[in-house]
């Protein structure tokens, strides 16, 4: 009985220093199987806003933006996950290829916001597509 009670606190005990430790949860990242050519590009490119708010990596981070965005620096939030609430649509324009895809951001607070991710791809060759903006 003695050995069931030690344990018990034990469990409690290190559950304790687990949540007081002030860690974010780990990163959930969009799967990616599920998806293939411009939508496959555009889903690792959240993923990788993702992983780079996670790791603060802001100098990576920016790499992901278009030159003419308005987003200059890192949010000041850790994002915890993204989830897709309606298909991606890719439109052809004179110049590039655009797409939006819409989507709840949850950061590591559990706070959910909704945003629209805008991306753009020129058609220049060897052009990757970049994150425009995010509202």
């Amino acid at each position: 009985m003695k050995k069931t009670v030690m344990a018990l606190c034990l469990v409690f005990l290190l559950t304790a220093c687990a949540v007081g430790s002030g860690k974010s949860a780990e990163a959930e990242y969009i799967r990616e199987d599920k998806y293939a050519g411009d939508e496959l590009d555009i889903v690792r490119l959240i993923n990788q806003r993702i992983k780079y708010l996670q790791e603060e990596n802001e100098s990576e981070y920016m790499k992901l933006f278009y030159t003419d965005s308005p987003i200059n620096g890192m949010s000041k939030f850790k994002l915890k996950a993204v989830r897709l609430t309606e298909d991606i649509s890719i439109q052809q324009q004179k110049q590039a290829v655009v797409a939006l895809a819409r989507a709840e951001d949850v950061v590591s607070t559990g706070e959910t916001f909704n945003s629209q991710y805008v991306f753009i791809k020129s058609k220049r060759t060897n052009d990757e597509w970049k994150i425009l903006d995010i509202d």
